[in-house]
C-alpha cells in the first residue's frame, strides 16, 4: 500500500492535538476493490491500537463513470469493502468515494492511470541512475524505482515525480542514485527499472509529504500542511489510483 494506516499519531506536531479521520485506499486496475481504511488520528503518548483508531459505523459507497454505485460495508479494523468482493478496478474508469461519519460528509474521486508506455531504458553512468523515456498521457505524473534482481535491494524513494506535457508526449523520468555497491561489473544485467503512473492529484501529495513512497506511512507526525486528496472537514488521507508497469532490465 502507497499509505499506512499503523501507528496513527497526529496530523500536526506543532498543533493542539484535535481528531481527524483518516481515509486510505490504493486503486490498481487488474486487481480486486481493495476496500478503504476509515479511522481516527490518536493523541500523541498514547499507544497506537487499532480498537481505538477504527470507524465502525461510517456509510460509504463508490460510483464508478458517475453510474454504477456500489455500496461498501465494514469488514474489520476499519476496512470496508463491497458485499461481494469482486469488484476489478479498471483503467481509464474514475472512482468516486461518498461517505459519512458523525456529520462528516467525506468525498474523494480518482481516476485509474494507463500503464507506462516504455519507448527505450537507459543507464546514466555520469549520475548513476536508471532512466526510461516514456509516452505520457493527460493528468498522470510517473515516478519510477531501480530494483537489482538477485539482491533485496531497491530504491527507497522516488527523487521526483515527472509530468505529462500535453494529450500525448513524451517524457523521461528517472530513478534516485544506485548505492555505490551496485554499480561494480558483477551487478551487470541485474540493474532493473520499475515505473509508476499515479492520477496527477498526487503530485501534491508527494511535494508536501517531501518525497512520500510506497509503504512509507503519510500519517505519522506530519507538520505542515500536506496535499490529499480526500475532502471533508477535518478529514485527511488519500483516495488514489496507482498503475505500476512490470520491471524491464535496463543493465
Amino acid at each position: 500500500m502507497l499509505f499506512s494506516c499503523e501507528n496513527i499519531q497526529t496530523v500536526d506536531g506543532n498543533a493542539a492535538y484535535d481528531d481527524y479521520i483518516v481515509v486510505n485506499c490504493e486503486l490498481n486496475p487488474w486487481k480486486n476493490f481493495p476496500g478503504v481504511t476509515f479511522t481516527k488520528t490518536l493523541p500523541v503518548g498514547i499507544p497506537y491500537d487499532i480498537s481505538q483508531a477504527e470507524l465502525k459505523d461510517v456509510k460509504a459507497y463508490i460510483k464508478i463513470n458517475g453510474v454504477q454505485v456500489v455500496p461498501l460495508h465494514y469488514v474489520s479494523n476499519g476496512l470496508y469493502k463491497p458485499k461481494y468482493n469482486d469488484l476489478t478496478i479498471d483503467v481509464g474508469k474514475t472512482y468516486e468515494l461518498f461517505a459519512e461519519w458523525n456529520g462528516t460528509t467525506i468525498y474523494a474521486s480518482t481516476k485509474i492511470p494507463a500503464e507506462p508506455a516504455i519507448n527505450d531504458v537507459s543507464y546514466n553512468t555520469g549520475g548513476n541512475y536508471l532512466q526510461a523515456n516514456i509516452q505520457t498521457h493527460p493528468n498522470e505524473v510517473y515516478g519510477a524505482v531501480w530494483i537489482i534482481t538477485g539482491t533485496s535491494a531497491s530504491a527507497p524513494s522516488f527523487p521526483n515525480l515527472s509530468t505529462s506535457e500535453g494529450e500525448l508526449a513524451n517524457t523521461t523520468v528517472r530513478t534516485s542514485e544506485i548505492p555505490l555497491q551496485y554499480r561494480a561489473k558483477e551487478y551487470n544485467g541485474k540493474r532493473y527499472i520499475q515505473l509508476y503512473a499515479f492520477d496527477k492529484q498526487y503530485l501534491a501529495y508527494f511535494n508536501s509529504a517531501k518525497g512520500a513512497f510506497p509503504g512509507n506511512d503519510a500519517f505519522v507526525q506530519n507538520t505542515g500542511s500536506i496535499g490529499w486528496n480526500v475532502l471533508g472537514n477535518k478529514v485527511i488521507g488519500m483516495f488514489i489510483g496507482v498503475t505500476k508497469d512490470k520491471v524491464k532490465n535496463v543493465n
